[in-house]
C-alpha cells in the first residue's frame, strides 16, 4: 500500500528473496534491490485498482488515493553508471524549466504594468553524453512529464465508466479556452463522444481517495531538451 506513484516505483524494485544463510545455518530473507540501466521515452504506470475479496468472493476496486506528479524525476532508481551520464541532460531540463518559470513571471508582469517585454538570453549549449544520445527512444534525463491519464468512476470492479485525458501541446489541437485559470497545460477530456477542456489542478485531482475519477493509467514522456 503506497500514497505515492514514486513509492510505488520502489517498491516493485524490491523483493524478498527465501535462502540459505550459512552464518545463521537456517534460511533467511535477503532483500534484492533491483536498478533501472535504461529509461524509454514513454513510462506507463499502471495502477493495481481491483482486488478479490475473498470474504465477499467479490473482486472490488480499490478507491484509495494514489498522488502522482506532473513532472517525474525517476533518477534515484537508476545506476549509478546511468545517473552520471543523465547529469548533462538533467541539467539542460532544470535550466528549460527555470526559463520557462521566468518567461510566465514576465508575462504576468507585462499584463500588469503594459510595458514591453525583454527578450531572455538564448540557453548555453549542452553537450549530451554519446551513448544517450545513441539510443534511440530512450530517456537521457531521468524527469518525465505527465501527458495522459486514464480513469475509472464507479465503486463496482465490473461496472462504472472509463475515460481519457491527455494534455494539449500548446499551439498545436485548436484553440485554449480563455480563462485566467493557473494552469501550465491545458488537458482534453475525453468521456465518449463529449469533449471538454481541464486544467493541471484539475488532473492532479484524479488520484482517488472518494467517488471521483480514479487514475487507472498514467503515461508519461521524458522532456524534451530543447
Amino acid at each position: 500500500s503506497v500514497n505515492y506513484v514514486g513509492q510505488g516505483i520502489g517498491k516493485g524494485l524490491e523483493q524478498v528473496i527465501e535462502k540459505r544463510s550459512d552464518t545463521l545455518d537456517r534460511n533467511a530473507d535477503y532483500k534484492a534491490v533491483s536498478r533501472i540501466a535504461r529509461l524509454p521515452e514513454y513510462l506507463t504506470v499502471a495502477f493495481n485498482r481491483f482486488s478479490w475479496k475473498a470474504s465477499e468472493s467479490v473482486e472490488a476496486k480499490i478507491v484509495k488515493s494514489v498522488k502522482y506528479p506532473l513532472d517525474l524525476d525517476v533518477t534515484e532508481f537508476c545506476t549509478e553508471e546511468l545517473q552520471m551520464r543523465m547529469r548533462p541532460a538533467r541539467q539542460r531540463v532544470r535550466d528549460i524549466d527555470d526559463r520557462l518559470a521566468m518567461e510566465r513571471k514576465l508575462k504576468a508582469g507585462k499584463k500588469s504594468s503594459q510595458q514591453e517585454e525583454e527578450p531572455l538570453e538564448p540557453l548555453a549549449p549542452f553537450v549530451l553524453d554519446d551513448e544517450l544520445k545513441a539510443d534511440v527512444g530512450c530517456n537521457p534525463s531521468g524527469v518525465y512529464e505527465l501527458v495522459g491519464v486514464v480513469t475509472h468512476i464507479g465503486r463496482s470492479a465490473n461496472s462504472g465508466h472509463y475515460m481519457g485525458w491527455v494534455r494539449k501541446e500548446k499551439g498545436v489541437g485548436g484553440p485554449e479556452p480563455k480563462s485566467n485559470a493557473d494552469t501550465r497545460n491545458w488537458w482534453y477530456k475525453f468521456d465518449d463522444d463529449e469533449v471538454s477542456m481541464v486544467t493541471d489542478e484539475d488532473i492532479l485531482k484524479l488520484c482517488g481517495g472518494g467517488d471521483w475519477h480514479t487514475a487507472y493509467v498514467t503515461l508519461y514522456r521524458a522532456k524534451q531538451l530543447n
